[in-house]
C-alpha cells in the first residue's frame, strides 16, 4: 500500500491533479488583503452575497490574476448598461473584460473570496458583502487590465426593526409565492438550486435570495437600485416594489398569451365546425344548393337585360367553373365577385332620353342665372341631338375659373336630358387602373370607374361628369391615364371599351360624357381635339347679386336650419352689395357662399343664446357677422404718377387689375451701358412679353426724338410679387409705361389697358375679355383700351357691363399712345 502511494506521488497523474486543481489564497493573505483588492467589472448585474457564480477569463487576464498578490479577494462591481443595447439575462458563464474607465461601473458592489480553476480558465466569486471603493491606488491602464483600490465596509442591519417591516415581509413573502406560480419548471429548479445557500428567516439574507432572483428577471439599473440600499427597512421596500412591478409585467404577459390563445382555439374550433359541416352538405347534397341558389341569383340578374353573345359566353363557362368548384378553395370566392359584376351590368337598360328644347331651356334657368353664352350652347347641341335622334357622338368640356358653375351645369344638363347622372374626379389620377381597371390576378383587384358608373346608375345611357381632366397626372409607371381617356372618350372607340378586371368589351357609346378644366391649355392636345370647349365666364357684380338672392342666400338658410326663423333677421341690398365687392370679388360664387353661410352661423349663434330683437345686417356691422374685408382698398393709385400704367390681367380666380410699374434704377453718372431689371415674380412668357415691349418701345421713342430708354437702366416691377404672373397680354400696358417714363409724362386717369403687341407694333387679340372688364369696372375705370380683334367678344357682353364704359378698338401701338396720351 505505502509502495502505491509513493508511486502515485511520483506519477504523471499526480502533476495532472496538482495543476488543474482549485488554488486558494491562504487565510492570513485573505486578511491582509481585505481591505485594498482588485476590481473586476462584472457583466449583467450585481452579485449579491452567498451567491457563487464563475466566469470566463481569457488567457492573459487569467495569467495575471493568478500572478497577482491582490486577488484572494476582489471586489465585483457592476458595470453600468449601455442605454443603446437591450440586455438578455441567463446562467451561462459570462466573460469578464479588461475595465477602461472606473467611471462605467458602479461604486458600489460585492467583496468576494476567488478561486481559479486552471483546466478551464475560470474564476469563481464567492460574495461575502457589499463594499464602496474610496480610493484608487493603481488606476487601468494598458498593463493593468484591473485597477487596485481600498475598500470601505458597511455596517449592515440585517434583522426586522419595526412592526412596518414586519408588514412589508409579510407582502414580500405573499408576492414571492405569487410569482412562483408564473415559473416555469426549469426556472424554479434553477431558483431552489440558489436557495440552497440561504437561510429563510425573513432577515438580510432573505432579501439578498430575493435580490439574486430579481437579478435574472429585471434590468441591471433595477437591480443595482436595491443592491446599493443600506438601509434595511428601505431596502426592503424597495425589493418589494420590484417585485411586485416584475409581478405585474408578468400578469400582463400572461393575460395576452391566455387571450391569444383563446382566440386561436376559437378560430381552430371554428375551422373545425365549419369543415365537418361542409362534410355532411357534401354528404347530403345541400352544398350543390348553395351554388345553384348562387346561379339562380345571377339568372335573375340578368333577367329582362340584352346580354351580348360574348358576354354572355364569358358568365356561362364562369358558372360551369362556380359549380366545379370547392366553396372552401381561394378561387371560389374570386369567382363569384367576378359573376357579381359581370350580371350586374345594365345590358340593353336605358332611361328614355328626353329631347325637349322647352323643358331644357326652363331647367337651366331655374338652376343657373346668367351663362347666357352657355345655355345657347348647350340648347344647340340638344337642337342637333333632337334632329338626329339622340345626344350621342360629342363630347362637352366646360372650361373656366373656380366656382362658375361648371360641375351644377352638368347636373342641369342630366335633368333635362332625362338621364341618370355620375361623377368621376381625375385630380392627381396616375394609375391608369382606377380607370380601366386591376387585372385579377391582383388580390383585391376591382373594375374600373367606368364600370362602376355602369352599375351604380343600373344604365347603359347615363352622363358621367369627368371632373377637372386638366389636372389628370401624367404618364407613369402605371400607366398612361391620358391614353387610357382617348379609349373612354373617343366615340369611335369607346363602343368596345376593355375593363382588365372584366377582360372583356362593354359598350360606352352611349354613355354622354361631359368634362370640366380650369385651364383647356393644360388638357393633352390629343385629347383637347376630341371635345367641344364651352368657356364658362365668370360673373359681374349684377349677377352675383341675383345668384345670391335667388341660389345662394335660400341654400344657406336651409343648410342652417332657419327657415323658421328668417322673421329674426334680415340682410340689406347695401350690404349685399358691400360683401360682393369687398369680400367676393373672385370670378366664381363659391368664396360668396362661405361668407353668406359664415353669417347664417353667426345669425344662429345669436338665435340659440335667446336673441330677443330681430337683427337687420347693414353695410356699417358687416363686419360682425362676415370678418373684415378681403379687399378693403379699391384703387392702389388713385392718380397715375409717370411711369405706371393699369393694365388688365386674367387669372384662374377670374379678371383682376395689374399695375405696371417702371422706374430709372441708376443715378448720378452710373450708367456704363442701359439694362433692363425686372422683378414680381414673372413667369416665362411675361418675361418675353417685356423683352419685346422694351425693345419697340426703345425704337418708338427713337423715332419721335427721346433718348431716355437708350441712355438710361429701368426697372420694371409688377406689385404683388407673392402671386406668380403670367401671359403676353400686358404688352402694350409695358410699353405704355416705359414711354410714360420716358418722357415723364403719366397717362390718362381712369384708363385700363389689355392687349399683346409684337416687335411692330401689332396689337394682338388677348382672352377672358369679361373677367378683365369686370376687374376695370370694379377699379372704377371708365375707359378700356382692347384689340380690335377682340370686337366680337365685347358684343357679346352683357349692356349691363357694357353701362358707363367707354371701349377704345386698336390695332396699331400709335393708336394706343394716342388715347394714352391725349
Amino acid at each position: 500500500m505505502l509502495r502505491a502511494i509513493k508511486a502515485f506521488k511520483k506519477s504523471p497523474m499526480k502533476r495532472f491533479f496538482n495543476e488543474f486543481t482549485f488554488e486558494e489564497s491562504p487565510e492570513e493573505a485573505q486578511k491582509e488583503n481585505s481591505e485594498i483588492v482588485r476590481v473586476l467589472p462584472i457583466p449583467r448585474h450585481p452579485i449579491f452575497p452567498k451567491h457563487l457564480i464563475r466566469f470566463r477569463l481569457s488567457p492573459e487576464l487569467y495569467k495575471f490574476l493568478v500572478s497577482d498578490s491582490y486577488t484572494a479577494q476582489v471586489g465585483a462591481f457592476v458595470v453600468k448598461p449601455r442605454e443603446d443595447t437591450k440586455e438578455l439575462e441567463s446562467l451561462a458563464l459570462h466573460s469578464i473584460l479588461p475595465l477602461k474607465d472606473l467611471d462605467a461601473i458602479y461604486d458600489i458592489g460585492a467583496l468576494c473570496k476567488t478561486s481559479f480553476n486552471k483546466f478551464d480558465r475560470t474564476i469563481t466569486l464567492d460574495p461575502l458583502h457589499r463594499v464602496k471603493f474610496t480610493e484608487v491606488l493603481e488606476p487601468p491602464s494598458g498593463e493593468t487590465p484591473f485597477p487596485l483600490v481600498k475598500l470601505h465596509h458597511f455596517e449592515e442591519e440585517s434583522q426586522i426593526q419595526s412592526e412596518d417591516d414586519q408588514t412589508m415581509m409579510k407582502l414580500l413573502v405573499e408576492k414571492l409565492e405569487e410569482l412562483k406560480s408564473h415559473l416555469s419548471n426549469s426556472e424554479m429548479a434553477t431558483l431552489e438550486i440558489i436557495g440552497q445557500r440561504f437561510n429563510m428567516r425573513y432577515d438580510q439574507d432573505f432579501l439578498n435570495y430575493v435580490g439574486t432572483m430579481l437579478s435574472y428577471m429585471c434590468d441591471t439599473k433595477k437591480v443595482q437600485g436595491i443592491f446599493e440600499v443600506i438601509d434595511f427597512s428601505e431596502r426592503l421596500k424597495r425589493t418589494t416594489e420590484l417585485l411586485q412591478e416584475h409581478l405585474q409585467m408578468r400578469n400582463a404577459m400572461r393575460n395576452l398569451q391566455e387571450e391569444a390563445q383563446s382566440k386561436i382555439a376559437k378560430a381552430s374550433e371554428e375551422h373545425m365546425y365549419r369543415e365537418i359541416l361542409n362534410l355532411i352538405k357534401n354528404r347530403l347534397g345541400l352544398d350543390k344548393d348553395e351554388k345553384e341558389t348562387l346561379k339562380i341569383k345571377y339568372q335573375k340578374n340578368l333577367e329582362g337585360k340584352e346580354v351580348p353573345e360574348h358576354i354572355q359566353k364569358v358568365i356561362d363557362e364562369e358558372m360551369d367553373k362556380l359549380m366545379m368548384t370547392e366553396k372552401a378553395a381561394g378561387e371560389f370566392h374570386i369567382i363569384r365577385t367576378y359573376l357579381d359584376w359581370l350580371t350586374s351590368l345594365p345590358y340593353g337598360v336605358f332611361t328614355e332620353e328626353t329631347l325637349d328644347i322647352k323643358k331644357a331651356t326652363e331647367i337651366l334657368d331655374r338652376d343657373h342665372y346668367g351663362m347666357k353664352s352657355v345655355k345657347d350652347r348647350i340648347l344647340e347641341f340638344l337642337a342637333v341631338s333632337t334632329l338626329k335622334g339622340h345626344s350621342k357622338g360629342k363630347i362637352l368640356c366646360f372650361t373656366g375659373p373656380p366656382g362658375v358653375g361648371k360641375t351644377s351645369i352638368a347636373k342641369s344638363i342630366a335633368e333635362a336630358l332625362n338621364r341618370k347622372y355620375f361623377r368621376i374626379s381625375l385630380g392627381g389620377l396616375e394609375d391608369v387602373s382606377e380607370l380601366k381597371g386591376h387585372r385579377r390576378t391582383y388580390i383585391g383587384a376591382q373594375p374600373g370607374k367606368l364600370i362602376s358608373a355602369l352599375k351604380n346608375t343600373g344604365s347603359e345611357n347615363p352622363l358621367i361628369l369627368i371632373d377637372e381632366i386638366d389636372k389628370v397626372g401624367r404618364r407613369a409607371f402605371q400607366g398612361s391615364p391620358e391614353n387610357a381617356l382617348l379609349e373612354i372618350l373617343d366615340p369611335a372607340q369607346n363602343n368596345s371599351f376593355l375593363d382588365h378586371y372584366l377582360d372583356t368589351t362593354v359598350d360606352l357609346s352611349k354613355v354622354l360624357f361631359i368634362t370640366t378644366a380650369n385651364f383647356p391649355e393644360e388638357i393633352s392636345p390629343i385629347l383637347r381635339d376630341r371635345m367641344d370647349i364651352i368657356p364658362v365666364e365668370g360673373y359681374t357684380a349684377e349677377e352675383k347679386m341675383q345668384i345670391l338672392d335667388r341660389h345662394l342666400l335660400p341654400e344657406a338658410i336651409k343648410n342652417t336650419s332657419l327657415e323658421e326663423k328668417t322673421e329674426l333677421f334680415s340682410i340689406s341690398e347695401e350690404a349685399k352689395a358691400y360683401l360682393i365687392e369687398n369680400y367676393a370679388r373672385e370670378a366664381g360664387v363659391r368664396s360668396l357662399q362661405k361668407k353668406i353661410t359664415r353669417m347664417l352661423e353667426k345669425l344662429a349663434r345669436q338665435i340659440v343664446e335667446g336673441l330677443s330683437e330681430p337683427v337687420k345686417i347693414t353695410s356699417e356691422n358687416l363686419a360682425e357677422y362676415a370678418g373684415q374685408p378681403d379687399f378693403p382698398q379699391r384703387k392702389l393709385y388713385q392718380t397715375l404718377p409717370a411711369g405706371v400704367v393699369m393694365g388688365l390681367a386674367y387669372t384662374s380666380m377670374g379678371g383682376s387689375a395689374l399695375y405696371i410699374e417702371i422706374s430709372k434704377s441708376k443715378f448720378s453718372g452710373e450708367e456704363k451701358e442701359p439694362r433692363l431689371t425686372m422683378t414680381g415674380n414673372l413667369k416665362q412668357v411675361m418675361s418675353e412679353s417685356i423683352q419685346i415691349a422694351y425693345t419697340f418701345a426703345r425704337k418708338f421713342a427713337h423715332e419721335k426724338g427721346n433718348h431716355f430708354l437708350d441712355e438710361n437702366s429701368i426697372h420694371i416691377h409688377v406689385p404683388e410679387g407673392a402671386t406668380p404672373k403670367d401671359g403676353p397680354s400686358a404688352g402694350i400696358t409695358i410699353t405704355t409705361a416705359m414711354l410714360s417714363l420716358a418722357m415723364g409724362t403719366p397717362v390718362t386717369n381712369n384708363l385700363a389697358m389689355t392687349g399683346e403687341i409684337s416687335l411692330t407694333g401689332k396689337v394682338l387679340a388677348i382672352g377672358g375679355l369679361k373677367e378683365k372688364v369686370v376687374a376695370a369696372k370694379r377699379e372704377g375705370v371708365n375707359k378700356v383700351v382692347i384689340p380690335a380683334q377682340n370686337k366680337h367678344n365685347w358684343k357679346e357682353l352683357s349692356d349691363a357691363l357694357k353701362k358707363d364704359m367707354q371701349v377704345e378698338f386698336v390695332e396699331e401701338y400709335h393708336q394706343v399712345f394716342d388715347i394714352a396720351f391725349n
